[in-house]
């Protein structure tokens, strides 16, 4: 269960949001709801984590999370330094945000995962996997190619389409929108990903100590919402409930930022 921080975290001003990205994807993917972060007056920041490097692990990846946190003098993980902040882990940085969490529970307002993988303290995500079939919904990665040490990646844009984001196109057209469009520029953006970080236990020995948000997608076919409510509960998180599939930063960018900014808002 999460115990509540105390209100305000990290001071009274306005959060910053730090805007974790999921496998395969940039900082980039999160441009939409940072956009209308801006128009609404709150700073975001969309770092770019080192996923492609081989090898890569908890250490690496929070440390690229806590510079875009804005650390104090003291390096990466600095307790009492910098901003307070709003972290938020779509899909694997789900991972991620809730090791940063624990780094710095002092200063986090909150933590939103948003279509996430949600870790247990001490346990590798691997063998979640291994253990609770349901986390994910099946055959979203059927096209997805091996490349070197345990890494992956998507050969086109078409496996894409068909796959990590099946029935996107079709979300974004139902909203006026070139759906087949959008995600070509999304796969676009794509790289390859390493996957060391399954391997590895998660570094917090408790669920970190801060405000807790779960953001299921109802009509995900990458992490299963049914799972997703399940670990809400199970993390003792307030559930919130979106309407469309696994990614909203996309498809539902004015949702999505208005939930964010509204955790970011001053105490």
């Amino acid at each position: 269960m999460s115990a509540p921080a105390a209100p305000g975290a990290g001071g009274p001003g306005p959060a910053r949001v730090v805007l974790v990205h999921g496998a395969w994807h940039r900082g980039v993917s999160w441009a939409p709801v940072a956009g209308a972060l801006a128009a609404r007056g709150v700073e975001a920041v969309t770092p770019d984590l080192p996923s492609d490097t081989p090898g890569v692990g908890h250490a690496e990846l929070v440390d690229a999370v806590l510079a875009g946190a804005g650390d104090g003098p003291g390096g990466p993980g600095t307790r009492g330094d910098g901003p307070p902040v709003v972290l938020v882990g779509h899909s694997l940085g789900g991972l991620v945000a809730t090791a940063a969490a624990g780094r710095i529970a002092d200063r986090v307002r909150a933590l939103v995962l948003v279509a996430a993988l949600v870790p247990e303290p001490g346990r590798p995500y691997r063998d979640r996997m291994r253990a609770e079939r349901d986390l994910m919904v099946a055959g979203y990665d059927a096209e997805v190619r091996r490349g070197p040490g345990v890494s992956t990646y998507w050969p086109d844009a078409r496996a894409v389409a068909d796959g990590l984001y099946r029935g996107v196109a079709d979300e974004l057209d139902a909203a006026g929108r070139d759906g087949r469009a959008e995600v070509a520029v999304a796969a676009a953006e794509l790289r390859p990903q390493d996957w060391s970080l399954l391997a590895e236990p998660c570094p917090v020995p408790s669920w970190p100590a801060v405000p807790t948000v779960s953001v299921v997608c109802a009509e995900d076919r990458v992490v299963s919402p049914v799972a997703g409510r399940r670990e809400a509960d199970r993390i003792g998180a307030r559930l919130v409930e979106l309407a469309g599939g696994h990614f909203p930063m996309l498809t539902r960018p004015e949702e999505t930022a208005e939930l964010l900014a509204g955790l970011a808002a001053p105490a």
